[in-house]
C-alpha cells in the first residue's frame, strides 16, 4: 500500500510544474515515487495496484524499461475483466523520480444476462437444423466486483435442452498477502437427450421425451495460489453424482463405468499457468503456459467410480513484427490413461478444441494434438470512442477492433474405442482459410470464417471466442 509520502504526492500533483509527458527523458534510472488511482467509484484501489508490477521504491533503470513495465501493468489491469479503458502513465517529477497514475473506466457489474444457446458443440453444427427444441433458455445472474474486491457471484438458471440449477462464489484473494483464493459452486442439470456415440463422426443420441435420460449433482472446491503477476495455481476437489436412465444403459453399457446406470466419485485436480498475454480474451502479443492433471475417482467415497486419470498441456505464443500485423500460434495436447473410459467421461476433437474446417464433426479418443497457426492484419486498429453525452460511465466508452485473419491448423486423435464407426480416427485433420474478427466491448468477440478442409469441403463458419 502506499506510504504518507504517496498521498502527499497526490496532493501536490496539481501545484507541480512538471507536467503528464508521452515521453519520459532518457535517462536514467528512475525511482516509483508513489501511485495514485482514478476513475474506480467502485473498485478498491489495492486490489487494482496490486496488478502492478512496479512497486512505490522500485528503481528502474532505463525509460524503455521503465515504459515496458508501465504496459505489462496496465495489460494486468485491464485484464481483470472490470474495466472498459485502464491507462498507466507516469509523471515525471523532476531528477529520478516518476510518479505513476492508474486512470480506469469502470464497467457496469450487474449483468443479468438472458441464456439463449444451442446444445450442440457449436454455432454452425445447430444452425444446420435451426431445431429451437435443442436450445436452451433462461437467464444468468452475474454480480461482478463483489465487495468492491473483484469478487464473483454466478447465479444460473436455465430451461429448455437442458435444465439447470446452479450457483458459484469466487474470492480472488482470502489472505493479506493477496496470494491465496477460493472459489466453490454446486449445480444440478437434467436432460432428456444423451449422446450415447458416435458413427461417422456424428453424434447419436437417445431420447425419451417426457423423462430424464441423465440427471446430474455436481460441486466443487478450488483454491488458487497466485506468486506472482504471471503464474497462477489452482487446486480443485470435485464430487459428481450421476444416474441414467435403465434404457441408456441397456442401449449403450459403455456410457457409465462398469455398465452400471449410476456412478458417484470423488475427483482432484491440479492446473498450473503461467500467462503473460497482453489480452486474455483476443491477444495480440505474449504467450501462455498451461498444464493440467485430472483424476477421476479417488478410491473412496464413491459408487461404480470411474478409474482416468487424464493430462492436458497447451503452450501460446503471439508476435506484433509491425503495429497492424499479429502471427501467433498454438500446441495443445490430451493424453488419457484408463483401464476402462466410460464415454461419460472421455472427449477427443469436435468440442472446446477443434480443428477450424471440421466444426460439423466429433472425433471421439483418448489421445490428441493440435496446432494452429494464425496470421492477423488490423483493418481497424484497436480504439476507444468516447460518448460524452452517455450518462453512465459504465456504457460511454465502446472498445472496436477489426482483423483479417488467415490460419492453418492440424489436428489428431488417437481412439483405440470408435475409430471402426468413425472414419476421422487416428488420420491426420488438416484445414486452411481466411477471416474477419472484430472485438468491441465487454470482452466481445465474433468470428466469421471460410476454410477447406483435407476432405476438400468448403465452407463459412461463425464463432464468438478466441481461436487459440
Amino acid at each position: 500500500m502506499p506510504r504518507v509520502s504517496t498521498a502527499l504526492l497526490t496532493l501536490l500533483l496539481p501545484f507541480l510544474s512538471a507536467r503528464v509527458h508521452a515521453q519520459v527523458p532518457p535517462n536514467g534510472p528512475y525511482v516509483i515515487a508513489g501511485f495514485s488511482v482514478e476513475g474506480n467509484r467502485s473498485t478498491l484501489p489495492h486490489v487494482i495496484l496490486r496488478e502492478l508490477v512496479l512497486r512505490e521504491g522500485d528503481t528502474v533503470a532505463t525509460s524503455d524499461q521503465l515504459y515496458y513495465l508501465l504496459e505489462r501493468s496496465r495489460q494486468n489491469v485491464w485484464n481483470m475483466g472490470l474495466f472498459n479503458s485502464v491507462r498507466v502513465l507516469p509523471t515525471y517529477l523532476g531528477g529520478p523520480e516518476v510518479f505513476v497514475t492508474v486512470t480506469v473506466t469502470e464497467r457496469w457489474f450487474y449483468w443479468p444476462t438472458p441464456i439463449f444457446k444451442y446444445s450442440d458443440p457449436n454455432f454452425n453444427t445447430w444452425w444446420l437444423t435451426r431445431d429451437l427444441s435443442r436450445t436452451c433458455y433462461g437467464a444468468f445472474l452475474y454480480r461482478y466486483n463483489m465487495r468492491h474486491r473483484n469478487e464473483t457471484l454466478y447465479a444460473k438458471v436455465q430451461l429448455g435442452y437442458t435444465r439447470e440449477l446452479a450457483l458459484r462464489y469466487r474470492f480472488p484473494y482470502i489472505d493479506r498477502r493477496m496470494r491465496w483464493g477460493l472459489a466453490f459452486g454446486a449445480g444440478n442439470a437434467r436432460q432428456e437427450e444423451l449422446t450415447l456415440g458416435t458413427r461417422g463422426n456424428k453424434r447419436e443420441f437417445i431420447t425419451l421425451r417426457g423423462r430424464d435420460t441423465r440427471t446430474e449433482w455436481r460441486g466443487d472446491l478450488e483454491f488458487t495460489l497466485r506468486p506472482g503477476h504471471d503464474q497462477r495455481h489452482a487446486f480443485r476437489f470435485g464430487y459428481a453424482a450421476t444416474t441414467v436412465l435403465d434404457t441408456v444403459r441397456r442401449a449403450y453399457p459403455n456410457y457409465l463405468p462398469g455398465g452400471s446406470a449410476s456412478s458417484t466419485f470423488l475427483s482432484a485436480g491440479y492446473t498450473f499457468t503461467w500467462d503473460r498475454r497482453d489480452s486474455r480474451v483476443f491477444p495480440l502479443g505474449g504467450d501462455q503456459w498451461i498444464v493440467r492433471l485430472d483424476r477421476h475417482g479417488l478410491g473412496f467415497g464413491g459408487r461404480n467410480a470411474p478409474d482416468v486419470t487424464t493430462f492436458y498441456a497447451g503452450y501460446m505464443r503471439s508476435w506484433r513484427p509491425a503495429p497492424r500485423w499479429s502471427v501467433g500460434g498454438s500446441l495443445r495436447a490430451k493424453a488419457t490413461m484408463a483401464g476402462e473410459l466410460p464415454y461419460y467421461i472421455q472427449q477427443g476433437l469436435g468440442y472446446d478444441d477443434y480443428v477450424r474446417g471440421y466444426e460439423y464433426y466429433v472425433i471421439d479418443g483418448e489421445h490428441y494434438v493440435l496446432g494452429k497457426l494464425n496470421a492477423l492484419w488490423a483493418l481497424v486498429t484497436p480504439r476507444e470512442y468516447v460518448f460524452a453525452g452517455m450518462k453512465s460511465d459504465n456504457f460511454r466508452t465502446l472498445y472496436l477492433a477489426v482483423y483479417l485473419n488467415a490460419f492453418v491448423d492440424l489436428g489428431y486423435v488417437r481412439d483405440t474405442r470408435y475409430e471402426a464407426a468413425n472414419f476421422l480416427a487416428n488420420t491426420w485433420q488438416k484445414a486452411a482459410g481466411m477471416g474477419v474478427n472484430v472485438v468491441t466491448s465487454y470482452d466481445q468477440v465474433m468470428r466469421v470464417e471460410y476454410t477447406l478442409n483435407a476432405e476438400f469441403e468448403r465452407a463459412f463458419y461463425l464463432h464468438f471466442t478466441h481461436p487459440f
